[in-house]
């Protein structure tokens, strides 16, 4: 029985504990969900089936074939080859073998070609989900944010409840106006229309961040907090925070090894222009119904027949084709080396803004809290002398507005600060592991 109710009271806390996620599961539930990160999940396996479709090309062909006809009329009759009136049976059977023996490197440089592609393309899978957590960082620190502010308006409201039973003691003894218990009352008001406001923010919040998991939105669902996170003292920086993204960005990579890819592309088209090699060989048989001295099997022993054959082929005028190929190509290549240039520059001016956001943030976030600070210990001040009669409510609510812009101020600050900081350190590393 004792460990019966041991059991019960544990279960509530089982339950709440599944029923807390962090980031790091947040982005194991987006891997999972993301259509966006599917996408490039296929691409990347379309890639793969490429590849292995351009390394079958270089494996011999073996095929084997038969054939079976009903012949009426005038024909020929295939196992004396002479001219016949009658309804006979003709079956033929055979085996054949082709395999490239040279094709100017044609299909190596496809092979590399493709190598490049699917490597591209596996990089690129990586960068989808990187800028995909980029967002889910965004919205999970929007929704820590949103909640932090809906809990300082509760304790404001708590506040305003508090003065409101102190002027109505006051007001049933005789000491207050019943226009404070008004304006007091219209201070209450006010913030709870500020607490319902950051109530609604906070849940459009976490819809937004359901959603961009692809998941059913679940109310019972806490987020747990974000540690403290100090970055290395080389992360302000910018040239070498850059430095270290070029040699580790998945988008970087990406696009370098698609320019590559071109540079093959080129050479498996300029191997037209040379001389092939083909390997051929093939064994044939067959019956016919019109020679009833042999039966079916000795009919194919005796019709038999096989060949072994290397053949050459030189193109004569294949410049002329293969010329305009090329330079629709090159400029494909070209257009590749533009793109990995454009990568390396909104690396570097992403680069540069997350350094500099990062500073600014840092600052604001420090003058924030010192302002929330000041005001805090300002309002303590003003409740005080009103609860002592010597302030009025106009200076409290002043006082009170305040306080509460500060608050609201320093806790945006601090959120946006936080993610400043794993944004700049997932620019220098170029991944997310070690930042959540």
């Amino acid at each position: 029985m004792k460990r019966l109710l041991l059991l019960l009271c544990l279960l509530p806390c089982v339950t709440q504990a599944q029923k807390k996620l962090g980031f790091a599961d947040c982005v194991e539930l987006l891997s999972k969900n993301n259509l966006t990160y599917q996408a490039g999940n296929l691409q990347a396996e379309a890639a793969q089936a490429q590849l292995r479709q351009t390394k079958s090309q270089i494996l011999p062909q073996i095929s084997i074939g038969a054939n079976h006809s009903l012949n009426l009329g005038r024909s020929i009759d295939q196992y004396t080859n002479t001219y016949i009136d009658q309804l006979y049976n003709y079956n033929s059977i055979g085996a054949g073998f082709q395999m490239p023996i040279f094709q100017g490197f044609k299909i190596q440089n496809q092979i590399r070609q493709n190598q490049f592609l699917k490597e591209s393309a596996m990089e690129n899978r990586v960068a989808v989900l990187n800028a995909q957590t980029i967002l889910l960082m965004q919205g999970y620190v929007n929704v820590l944010a949103t909640k932090s502010l809906y809990e300082s308006y509760v304790q404001q409201v708590e506040s305003s409840k508090q003065q409101v039973d102190r002027v109505e003691k006051q007001l049933n003894a005789g000491v207050a106006a019943q226009s404070t218990l008004y304006e007091i009352k219209a201070q209450l008001a006010n913030d709870k229309f500020d607490m319902v406001t950051a109530l609604n923010s906070y849940r459009t919040a976490r819809l937004a961040l359901f959603q961009r998991m692809n998941i059913e939105p679940d109310d019972a669902v806490e987020f747990e907090p974000l540690s403290e996170f100090i970055l290395p003292e080389d992360s302000k920086d910018a040239a070498a925070v850059y430095e270290d993204a070029l040699k580790q960005f998945p988008e970087i990579k990406s696009a370098e090894l698609s320019r590559k890819s071109y540079t093959y592309l080129v050479k498996s088209i300029k191997a037209n222009n040379f001389p092939s090699l083909t390997l051929r060989a093939n064994i044939d048989a067959f019956y016919a119904s019109t020679n009833s001295n042999l039966d079916y099997f000795n009919q194919l022993n005796a019709t038999r027949n096989g060949s072994l054959s290397l053949g050459l082929n030189i193109p004569i005028m294949g410049r002329w084709v293969t010329r305009p190929r090329v330079e629709v190509a090159k400029v494909q290549e070209r257009q590749a080396q533009n793109q990995f240039d454009i990568a390396k520059q909104l690396l570097r001016q992403s680069v540069e803004i997350a350094v500099l956001e990062v500073n600014s943030t840092a600052d604001r976030y420090a003058a924030a809290e010192g302002q929330s600070e000041s005001l805090t210990a300002s309002f303590a001040v003003v409740e005080s002398k009103l609860n002592a009669g010597t302030a009025n409510i106009f200076e409290y609510a002043l006082a009170k507005a305040n306080l509460g812009k500060a608050q609201a101020n320093a806790i945006q600050a601090k959120y946006e600060y936080l993610m400043k900081q794993r944004l700049l350190q997932y620019y220098r590393q170029g991944n997310w592991t070690g930042i959540y």
